[in-house]
């Protein structure tokens, strides 16, 4: 389901269908250099799809896959999310 979309990106909120995507990008050491300091493991990358499609659920925002339109594949993410993923905490805008 595209939610957002521009002249190059299409913005879905991330589900199932992203894990393959995801876990290329997550599992990068660059591009978790400075979110985790370390590669994700494919468990992680399950449980960060489950996290969002329940913040999704209740909030009604959180992590959005970016999708090349031209490619289909997934390039990046980002997000609002509360810091420390806690709802008494003020948003924060997050991306990989």
């Amino acid at each position: 389901m595209t939610v957002l979309s521009t002249a190059r990106l299409e913005l879905q909120p991330f589900d199932d269908q992203h894990y393959d995507g995801l876990r290329a990008l997550n599992s990068d050491p660059q591009v978790m250099r400075y979110i985790t300091g370390r590669p994700e493991t494919p468990e992680e990358t399950t449980a960060f799809i489950a996290r969002g499609k329940a913040a999704w659920a209740a909030l009604g925002y959180s992590w959005w896959a970016f999708i090349e339109r031209d490619s289909g594949r997934l390039i990046g993410a980002g997000c609002i999310q509360h810091i420390e993923r806690n709802p008494d905490n003020p948003p924060e805008a997050a991306w990989a």
